[in-house]
This record gives C-alpha cells, structure tokens and sequence, in this order.
C-alpha cells in the first residue's frame, strides 16, 4: 500500500503520482505508445483514444485504494475498478482491466479477491458523476468519502475472476499451441 497524503487534492497527487513513477505530464496521455513493464522488459502498445481519454480515472483509483504500480497493485486496482462499477461502454479499459485482474487471479488471488469485495462497497472515478475537474478539486480523503457511499451486492466475484483468468490466460494458450503446432511440424 502506498502513503498517500490525504489532505492534497487529486490534482496535487496525481501530479505526484506521475512524478514519482515516471510516467510523464497527464500520465502519459499525448505519447504514442504506452508501455507495460514486464520485470526488466516492456511491451508498447498503442495509446489508444479510450486509454488517454480515460487513464486519469485509473490513476485516480491509484490514489483512492492506496495501491501502487506494481503488478499486484495494477491487479488489485483492477479488482477493485470493476467491483466498484467497472467501465462502461469503454471496451479497451475493459480489456486492460480485465486482463491485469487475472493476471493477479492466477498470481495474488486473496488480494483480488479482497480488493474486488473493497470496490463492492464502492463507486469508481467513471460512474461516481463527477467531472475530471470536479474530482481533481477534491482533497483524497474526500473523494474517497463521496466514493464510498454505495454497495453493490450483485456482483460475484468468483464470476469475474473466472472471466478475468480466462482473458489473461487465453493469450498464452494459443501462443503455446502455436509453438507447440511449429514444433511438431519440424
């Protein structure tokens, strides 16, 4: 878990946020690739229109759970976003969010799972009705009061990480089967 200050407004800490992990001004949003780190290796992909329309709001979950960038904090928070109201109609932040739950499904699954029943109790920065600006005037303790406000009972979790797994998970099994097509070819 990260410290946060919680008297700084989400604007003062998401800046600090970026800062702190490199990831340039507004997070990175007017570069053409954004790049997930893999340990000593990244892999770029596209920066998409969804994604930079969007990334703030999941910085904002950063800050609002106290979770950091590591792989099991980008799962917790994952767990924790699509609990809390998920995504909407936004497909691309769908997918990257389900597939970084499953990601700690198969590696931090008490941790998923005890994020995912955290944003049960929760709204997320996307269907609380607040404006970016509105959200970035609020200091962090009082976004995360006007956030916590709702229960979503009809969600359950073990849905979603079967889901999540499976999007995580297929990737590597058709990669493995191709490999494994390649191999016996030879």
């Amino acid at each position: 878990m990260e410290i946060i200050n919680l008297q700084l407004t989400v604007g003062e800490a998401i800046e600090e946020f970026y800062h702190k992990n490199n990831f340039g001004k507004d997070g990175g949003i007017h570069e053409k690739y954004a790049w997930i780190k893999f340990g000593f290796f990244s892999i770029p992909i596209p920066n998409a229109e969804s994604r930079r329309n969007n990334v703030h709001l999941h910085d904002i979950h950063h800050l609002i759970t106290g979770n950091n960038t590591t792989w099991k904090g980008e799962s917790a928070v994952s767990a924790w976003e699509i609990a809390a109201g998920g995504w909407g109609k936004l497909y691309l932040p769908w997918l990257l969010t389900l597939w970084a739950m499953g990601l700690g499904v198969t590696f931090y699954p008490a941790n998923v799972l005890k994020s995912f029943r955290q944003g049960l109790t929760m709204n997320n920065a996307l269907t609380c009705g607040l404006s970016k600006n509105e959200l970035y005037s609020l200091s962090i303790s009082d976004a995360r009061k006007i956030l916590s406000h709702e229960s979503k009972q009809n969600k359950n979790p073990y849905w979603w990480m079967l889901i999540s797994f499976l999007i995580f998970a297929v990737p590597f099994l058709i990669g493995f089967i191709a490999v494994w097509k390649t191999i016996l070819l030879f």
